[in-house]
């Protein structure tokens, strides 16, 4: 039977390494919020105040990104999706389209620097070049854009 001591002890590591990946979180999300919206490439995308824990932008005005670490206690798994929902009056419908790894030593994917700011907004572009692909295609070849946004997100479901 475990002592109040030993459990104490547990108790401080489990937060102490959970306050850890939180601030690890808000570190990522700073440098990248600074980095898009210091940025002048002209990508059209701008930053929107998310809910809670999760950050968002805006693409061409129409489609909204959010990332947010899985809801799981202690999870390193960020999760990039998309907004499916229709016009303006439907409830949000984020389906997720990529993930990546936060590690508690400040890194994404084990080689993204969080604090980093050029290579965090990297390794961001390079996330969600698959929407930018889906969408130039879409118009590209006068195909509707959302049945191919739907085939994308399914490709993802089958990786996950």
């Amino acid at each position: 039977m475990s002592t109040l001591s030993e459990l104490t002890t547990k108790a401080d590591y489990i937060a102490s390494k959970n306050n850890h990946l939180k601030s690890q979180w808000r570190a990522y999300q700073n440098s990248l919020i600074q980095a898009i919206t210091q940025s002048n490439k002209k990508i059209n995308h701008e930053f929107v105040c998310g809910e809670e824990q999760d950050i968002r932008f805006l693409l061409f005005n129409h489609f909204t990104i959010s990332i947010h670490l899985s809801d799981d206690f202690y999870s390193q798994d960020i999760v990039y999706s998309l907004n499916m929902a229709h016009g303006n009056n439907q409830e949000a419908d984020f389906k997720a389209f990529a993930h990546a790894r936060l590690s508690e030593e400040g890194y994404v994917d084990d080689h993204v620097d969080i604090r980093e700011k050029s290579a965090v907004l990297e390794h961001y572009l390079n996330m969600i070049a698959a929407i930018y692909q889906c969408l130039f295609d879409s118009l590209h070849s006068n195909q509707p854009i959302q049945p191919q946004l739907e085939k994308l997100l399914i490709q993802e479901e089958k990786l996950a």
